[in-house]
């Protein structure tokens, strides 16, 4: 016997003989679903698209005042408010910490979020590889107290600092010092991808001599500058924030803006904010 021949396809009801609609590819990136941390002003957000990212690493660049450390001690006070309802593991190498500051900005209503932020110094590479061995510990392990939160947010302020006096410029430097960037971006990834949670780490900028580096560059406070540490650390941060400066003739205002230098969710924008004694706050173009 012959067999039977085979039924004709029908499409069901459900199927639509429309194209498919096109797929934003950048949506389909982890760092544009990942849960977001709130920088605390609605502008600062909507230039970030809702805020840092979790389950990446975030720089901060920019030169002395232009407001990393500012962003940092709000973003740990912010932690335990967010989604992320977390604590923050905050490692300074640029000494001494500025607790002082920390206390302004603590608002009145919440004075136990100061519980929150565990703060620990940073003196070399290997001393920060060490702790970042040590937390992660606290991470797998977080304390049961009632009172305790989680860790899932990491700030270094600031990278340039570990590297600033133990290298020099020979073969042999260079390549020790690149390996250490590896090792420790891929430690600080290897956290914030295991516990969802966010690592900002602030670095440090030089002066652009001459032609292009191929690294980012900005003008600030009337100078040309990149951040520190050239391509290699470029390659190891997933989203590069750039904050600069711009003071006035006058010697006494000064305007300071966020520039997104590159991140594998958003495009290149900047927006203006101000330093207050409350906190670091995005400005409308219309208000100036």
């Amino acid at each position: 016997m012959r067999p039977p021949a085979p039924k004709p396809l029908v499409a069901s009801s459900s199927y639509s003989q429309q194209e498919p609609r096109p797929e934003n590819p950048l949506l389909l990136l982890a760092s544009s679903r990942a849960a977001k941390l709130s920088l605390g002003c609605p502008l600062l957000d909507r230039l970030l698209s809702g805020g840092l990212p979790a389950a990446s690493v975030t720089e901060i660049a920019g030169e002395s005042a232009s407001g990393k450390t500012q962003l940092c001690l709000q973003l740990a006070l912010l932690a335990p408010l967010s989604p992320l309802s977390s604590s923050s593991l905050f490692l300074c190498s640029d000494l001494p910490f500025p607790l002082r500051r920390l206390r302004l900005l603590a608002p009145k209503s919440h004075p136990d979020l100061l519980d929150h932020v565990l703060v620990a110094a940073v003196h070399s590479p290997s001393d920060l590889l060490s702790l970042l061995s040590q937390a992660q510990g606290h991470l797998s392990h977080p304390s049961r107290s009632p009172h305790s939160l989680p860790i899932r947010l990491i700030l270094l302020d600031s990278i340039a600092s570990l590297f600033r006096g133990d290298f020099d410029a020979s073969p042999a430097d260079l390549k020790r010092r690149s390996g250490l960037f590896f090792k420790i971006s891929a430690k600080l990834k290897e956290l914030a991808y295991r516990h969802q949670g966010v690592v900002v780490v602030t670095n440090q900028v030089v002066d652009v001599v001459e032609g292009n580096t191929g690294n980012t560059m900005a003008w600030s406070s009337g100078r040309q500058v990149s951040p520190a540490l050239g391509l290699s650390w470029a390659n190891c941060v997933n989203t590069r924030l750039f904050l600069t400066r711009e003071v006035g003739s006058d010697g006494g205002s000064t305007r300071r803006h966020m520039k997104v230098a590159f991140a594998p969710h958003l495009p290149e924008r900047r927006c203006e904010f101000v330093i207050r004694r409350d906190g670091v706050f995005g400005v409308e173009p219309a208000q100036r």
